[in-house]
């Protein structure tokens, strides 16, 4: 039976290729522009951090590794569970950090899958995430899959919103 993150992996990186693609045109001073009068959407400034900090932070835990990105003073609050995107554009690093982060961590996070142990992935998740994910692998597939579609999403709903043409 084929490996499931070697069978992901042509989706995971077409991903990483598309979220490269929704950000390509977009200035940096527009990375955190809110172009809905009244509405909050999650913004390439704010995606792109999550996607880092939430690849970062599964990487360093599957590979026992401390996480680089996602150790950043600040970067939880700016990106981690929870958080809400800000207009403040000077609360964000710039568009090229964002990209090398977002590009870091998605890096990290296939070869960590591609290392993990059967005894790795099978162990339970840790809350509140389990009743999603019950096992590690379980958690680390969704994040290569669901996770990352469902943000690019997003990302591509706040394109469109502000007037940029489609991708595809």
């Amino acid at each position: 039976m084929p490996d499931i993150f070697e069978l992901a992996r042509p989706t995971y990186n077409m991903m990483l290729a598309y979220g490269q693609k929704l950000v390509a045109d977009v200035p940096d001073e527009k990375m955190c522009a809110q172009p809905v009068p009244g509405q909050i959407m999650n913004h390439p400034a704010f995606l792109l951090g999550h996607l880092a900090w939430a690849n970062d932070n599964r990487a360093a835990a599957l590979s026992g590794q401390q996480p680089t990105f996602a150790a950043k003073p600040g970067c939880k609050e700016l990106f981690g569970m929870g958080a809400k995107p800000s207009t403040d554009r000077s609360a964000y690093p710039s568009k090229a950090e964002l990209l090398k982060a977002f590009e870091a961590a998605h890096a990290r996070l296939g070869e960590a899958a591609a290392k993990a142990t059967p005894e790795a992935l099978a162990e339970p998740t840790p809350e509140p995430m389990r009743a999603r994910f019950p096992t590690v692998g379980a958690m680390v597939l969704g994040l290569m899959t669901s996770h990352f579609a469902t943000h690019l999403g997003q990302l591509s709903a706040w394109r469109r919103a502000m007037g940029y043409p489609s991708i595809f």
